[in-house]
C-alpha cells in the first residue's frame, strides 16, 4: 500500500509539476524583493524573484524585476524626480535629447557599463511584459489589460528618459550643456556616414554634424549593428509609449505631458522624408520596436544604409 502511494505521488509530480510556484509564493517573493530594493540589495531582489520562476504575465512581478535590474544600474527614481526631471526641455523638438543628456544619472563610461546595461535590461523586461512579440504598447495592453499596461508604461518611460540621456551623452559626445559633439570625445556625429542618402541629410546642417566627408562618429557605434539597433529600438519604444499614455503635466511629471507632440511630429517626419522630393528609404526603422527584428535584418528592411538614414534623420536632427 505504501509503495502504491509513493508511485501515485511520483506520477502526480510528473503530471502537475512538484514544487510549482503558487500565487502566494509569487506575491511573497514580490513583497520580499521590494524590501530588498528599499535597502539597495539588488542581487538579493533578483534572486528571490528568480526563485519563483519567470512570471512575465504578472505585472507586479515584471515591475519588481525591472526595478531590481535598474537597481543594478544604480538608477534612483527619487533622484530622477528630485534632480533630473526638471531638466527636461520640451520647448522645441531639437531640445529634448540634449536636455536628457545633462541628467545627473545619464552618465556612463562604456557601452558595457552596468549603469547602461542594467537600465537597458530593466527597460527590455518592461517592454516584454506579457511575453509579447513583436513588442508594442498595444500588444501589452491586449495581453495584460490597459490598466496594467499603462502602469508598466509609466515606469518604462521614466527609465527610458534616463537611458536616452545616457545614449546621447556618450555616443553623441554631448557637452555639459547637452550640445552634441562638444564633449570630451572627438566625434562630432553619432556615426561616420557612408550611405549617400544619410550624407545628404547630414549636409543640410545638423549642428556640429554637417560635413559627412569630415565629421566623424563614435567609434563604439560605427558599424556596430547591435548598438545601432539598440538606439533605434530605444527611441521607437519611447515614442510608442508617449503616444499611448496620458500624463498630467501639472503634477510632478514636469514637461513629460508635452512629449506626445514629439511622437506625432516624428511619425509625420518619417512619412515626409520617405516621400517626394527626397524619397528616402528608411526600411522598417521608423517603426521597429523589437531588438531581434532590427538586429537580424528581418525582410531586408534593416540594412546598414537604413540604420544610417534613421540616425541622420532622428538622432542627429533632434540632438544639436
Amino acid at each position: 500500500m505504501r509503495l502504491n502511494r509513493l508511485l501515485f505521488l511520483f506520477i502526480a509530480c510528473i503530471l502537475i509539476g512538484c514544487g510549482a510556484s503558487t500565487q502566494e509564493e509569487v506575491e511573497n517573493a514580490i513583497v520580499t524583493a521590494h524590501q530588498y530594493l528599499s535597502s539597495k540589495k539588488c542581487s538579493e531582489a533578483l534572486q528571490v524573484l528568480d526563485g519563483v520562476g519567470q512570471q512575465m504575465s504578472n505585472p507586479d512581478w515584471v515591475s519588481a524585476y525591472a526595478s531590481a535590474q535598474a537597481c543594478q544600474a544604480d538608477w534612483n527614481v527619487v533622484r530622477f524626480f528630485e534632480t533630473d526631471l526638471d531638466l527636461l526641455n520640451t520647448s522645441d523638438e531639437s531640445a529634448v535629447i540634449g536636455s536628457l543628456s545633462v541628467f545627473s544619472q545619464a552618465n556612463m563610461d562604456s557601452p558595457l557599463s552596468p549603469s547602461y546595461t542594467g537600465l537597458r535590461n530593466g527597460i527590455t523586461t518592461l517592454l516584454s511584459a506579457g511575453n509579447v512579440s513583436p513588442i508594442s504598447y498595444q500588444a501589452r495592453a491586449i495581453s495584460l489589460g490597459t490598466s496594467a499596461a499603462n502602469r508598466l508604461a509609466v515606469q518604462t518611460l521614466y527609465m527610458q528618459l534616463t537611458q536616452l540621456g545616457k545614449f546621447a551623452r556618450y555616443f553623441g559626445n554631448a557637452s555639459t550643456t547637452g550640445v552634441k559633439g562638444q564633449g570630451s570625445g572627438s566625434n562630432e556625429c553619432y556615426l561616420s556616414y557612408t550611405d549617400a542618402d544619410a550624407q545628404a541629410i547630414i549636409s543640410a546642417g545638423l549642428g556640429t554634424c554637417d560635413d559627412p566627408g569630415v565629421d566623424t562618429g563614435h567609434p563604439d557605434l560605427n558599424g556596430d549593428r547591435t548598438r545601432l539597433c539598440e538606439g533605434i529600438v530605444l527611441f521607437n519604444n519611447f515614442l510608442d509609449i508617449v503616444a499611448n499614455i496620458s500624463l498630467d503635466p501639472t503634477g510632478n511629471n514636469g514637461d513629460i505631458g508635452d512629449l506626445d507632440e514629439l511622437s506625432t511630429d516624428l511619425a509625420a517626419a518619417c512619412a515626409t522624408l520617405s516621400g517626394p522630393p527626397t524619397n528616402y528609404d528608411f526600411g522598417g526603422t521608423c517603426t521597429v520596436k523589437t531588438q531581434s527584428i532590427c538586429e537580424n535584418n528581418v525582410g531586408g528592411n534593416y540594412t546598414m544604409a537604413h540604420l544610417e538614414r534613421y540616425y541622420a534623420a532622428f538622432w542627429e536632427a533632434l540632438h544639436q
